[in-house]
């Protein structure tokens, strides 16, 4: 894994700032959603066919950086936001000299990592959720979470190739 923010002992850890996200790069696209099905589905959709425009050709890394994007948004949608129709996602797509990456921000109350469960434990096998965190950092170079955990930042670098 690429990211030191991935890795520990065990399948992977993340960190989790106080503060807000620093700023980064230039801004590409920005996009606020209600949290509905439609509206993640649509961002999804959109979000992929830019990414795959500007910066992923190959269809497999376009895969990863979707499914990743698609975890982050879902844990946003789900619970950050708790599935409230009242309450907004924020992603912007943004890039800088050497990567781009993605923000998702969602008006939940956070959360703390060392709650999130291990999914390769032997308890964690058996749970239908707890994945996504660790799909991110395998497919991502950088996953970092601001704000207590309500922003979300995956990053790639430039010219990147992965194995």
């Amino acid at each position: 894994m690429a990211s030191n923010h991935c890795t520990h002992e065990g399948s992977f850890s993340v960190n989790v700032k106080g503060g807000p996200c620093p700023s980064e790069g230039t801004v590409r696209l920005f996009r606020e959603i209600a949290t509905t099905f439609d509206a993640k589905n649509n961002l999804l959709e959109e979000v992929t066919a830019f990414i795959g425009k500007a910066y992923v050709s190959d269809e497999v890394e376009l895969f990863r950086v979707r499914l990743s994007i698609d975890e982050g948004l879902q844990n946003a949608f789900s619970h950050g936001n708790g599935e409230d129709p009242g309450k907004h996602i924020r992603l912007a797509i943004f890039d800088t000299d050497a990567s781009w990456g993605v923000l998702i921000t969602d008006e939940g109350p956070g959360f703390q990592p060392q709650n999130l469960p291990d999914p390769t434990s032997p308890d964690g096998l058996w749970l239908d959720h707890g994945r996504g965190v660790m799909i991110m950092c395998h497919y991502m170079d950088g996953v970092s979470y601001f704000d207590q955990g309500r922003t979300l930042r995956l990053l790639k670098g430039k010219g990147k190739k992965e194995a």
